[in-house]
């Protein structure tokens, strides 16, 4: 596009503040007083370039300015790979069907007819024409049990459990009327047949032999003998156990098989993502937890420093040379995953202040705090 040069026009409008540096003053304000004859992409501040930085330790693809370590800690991080989703899930986020255009601008109802817990925020902010996904304060997920109670519909993962296929579908179509009963029936086919933690709560049904019974999801258990950084199915042993009583912790999740009871997921549980966003986990694949160990770049030996939430994520959210990141192929529902995981990297980094560090934060005795905050401290609004 030509134009009139952005520097000449933007310095003639007295707006621009004098104290600014040479390389942002051509810029300033320049929001406020948008002008379409200016060519804004040959300011330097505005083109960034070509995405062509290569990282030599996880070929994640990025900006020339942006951190070293951003998509892996400079080799410390090494998650496991999420393979392709089955069709017809790849081609409807590929665009390649006739009705991706459809599933597209529909995906989180469609994700909202198969996730197994329960989406809440303090405030969700929903301005007409907003193309972005935006909430206000604490994130929660929360699960119910695996049956309904007497006389009360099928909901969220009770629905995987109604025993016909035909009424399973119609149930998640009565829910989210923008969906199209054909999709949903594929796409259910497929992660009955492919998603771990359907077949595991399915396992679990079987062994229930009453509804005093519960299943409990442990937080952070690795399947003995097998790699830390490979997906596999695990066996219902590795990583359940149906229990009578309460001998449970904290983070573990334990629903009961019948009752009108809701338990929030922690943010900390590994199938905290998989619960919620089926259509980007479809194998059920593990999220975030306090046992990922970070490795040597060197001898790609396990080391004892943990991986961070935020590791975790940005090297999940990052594109990388020959991979195929369904994650940001699913637009609408990738800007939702992306604000929920932040929320989620908040709340691990509050975890780690000492209650009397917080103390001393609410009484304003330490300042200049970057490193930690919280949204309960400091309401604030985050998007994508």
């Amino acid at each position: 596009m030509s134009g009139v040069p952005l520097l000449q026009t933007q310095q003639e409008n007295t707006s621009i503040n004098p104290v600014q540096t040479n390389e942002h003053r051509s810029l300033y304000r320049a929001a406020l007083h948008y002008d379409p004859a200016n060519d804004y992409s040959t300011d330097s501040s505005v083109a960034i370039g070509p995405m062509n930085v290569v990282c030599i330790h996880c070929k994640a693809l990025k900006f020339k300015n942006e951190t070293s370590g951003l998509c892996c800690a400079s080799g410390k991080v090494k998650l496991i790979k999420l393979n392709s989703p089955p069709e017809p899930l790849r081609s409807l986020v590929a665009g390649s069907q006739s009705s991706s255009k459809h599933f597209l601008e529909n995906i989180q109802a469609y994700n909202s007819c198969f996730h197994m817990t329960s989406f809440g925020a303090t405030h969700i902010i929903r301005d007409n024409f907003m193309p972005t996904f935006k909430v206000q304060g604490q994130i929660y997920h929360r699960a119910g049990s695996l049956l309904p109670v007497s006389d009360a519909e099928h909901t969220f993962l009770q629905i995987y459990f109604m025993g016909d296929s035909n009424l399973e579908a119609n149930q998640r179509c009565f829910h989210y009327i923008n969906t199209k009963k054909e999709i949903v029936q594929q796409l259910q086919t497929k992660l009955h047949k492919n998603n771990e933690l359907i077949k595991l709560f399915k396992t679990a049904l079987e062994r229930m032999t009453s509804d005093n019974h519960k299943i409990l999801i442990r937080a952070d258990k690795t399947p003995v003998g097998e790699h830390s950084r490979r997906f596999n199915a695990p066996t219902f042993d590795d990583v359940a156990v149906v229990i009578v009583g309460e001998n449970l912790q904290s983070r573990d999740i334990v629903l009961h098989r019948r009752s009108n009871e809701l338990q929030r997921v922690s943010e900390t549980h590994r199938c905290y993502d998989a619960l919620q966003y089926p259509l980007l986990f479809w194998q059920g694949e593990d999220g975030y937890h306090f046992t990922i160990k970070m490795i040597s770049p060197l001898t790609d030996e396990e080391t004892n420093k943990m991986v961070s939430s935020m590791n975790f994520y940005s090297y999940r959210m990052m594109v990388r040379e020959n991979d195929e990141n369904h994650i940001l192929k699913c637009r609408k529902l990738f800007h939702r995953y992306a604000v929920d995981m932040y929320k989620v990297s908040v709340f691990v980094r509050c975890q780690m202040i000492p209650d009397f560090s917080l103390q001393r934060l609410t009484s304003g005795r330490i300042k200049n705090i970057d490193l930690i905050f919280s949204t309960d401290l400091v309401p604030c609004a985050e998007s994508v």
